[in-house]
């Protein structure tokens, strides 16, 4: 079956092959596992989701807990060790490899979902980076400083992951989240 997503955020439109038999990954993939620190930040993140937050946009209530997604940890650990290896956070998020957006780079590591006719895809990705930006505590309130992060973090899907890479400018983090 085919999957169109139009990512609005992005101005891109794509299509995807997958089957409706489409089973998430809530177990780390082979060469992407799940460190502790990373297992540490999603419990982190949950428990904030779980208090609900106060956003430069507004007040969030409480959300549901993420769940962790292999497919979705691969797709942010590989651009965190793009990140790393340059030394510089992109933004607006699109690779210097291929010139991905963040939705295409999930369904890229196998994140193929069959979403319910008429609903709105959700694809969201937060980074955070810096010699300073280490715990999951200054992180998330980084995180909470920004708009778009802060709705992040409260976003209403259940598929999840945080992803740690360090290299020779300090350390990176990527959110990555998706669902409907």
């Amino acid at each position: 079956m085919t999957v169109t997503v139009t990512d609005a955020s992005y101005g891109v439109t794509f299509t995807y092959n997958t089957q409706k038999s489409f089973v998430v990954s809530r177990s780390a993939l082979p060469d992407f596992g799940q460190s502790q620190a990373e297992r540490e930040m999603l419990a982190a993140i949950n428990a904030e989701r779980a208090r609900g937050g106060v956003c430069p946009s507004g007040v969030f209530p409480a959300a549901a807990p993420l769940q962790f997604e292999g497919n979705l940890h691969k797709a942010a650990t590989l651009y965190g060790r793009e990140l790393a290896a340059s030394g510089k956070m992109e933004l607006p998020h699109r690779s210097r490899v291929d010139n991905r957006v963040p939705s295409q780079r999930m369904v890229d590591a196998g994140y193929r979902p069959v979403p319910p006719n008429g609903i709105q895809w959700v694809f969201g990705e937060s980074l955070a980076a810096g010699m300073n930006l280490t715990s999951p505590a200054e992180v998330i309130a980084a995180w909470k400083g920004s708009t778009s992060h802060c709705a992040a973090l409260f976003e209403k899907v259940l598929d999840g992951t945080a992803a740690q890479v360090t290299g020779s400018a300090g350390t990176y983090w990527v959110l990555n989240i998706a669902g409907w």
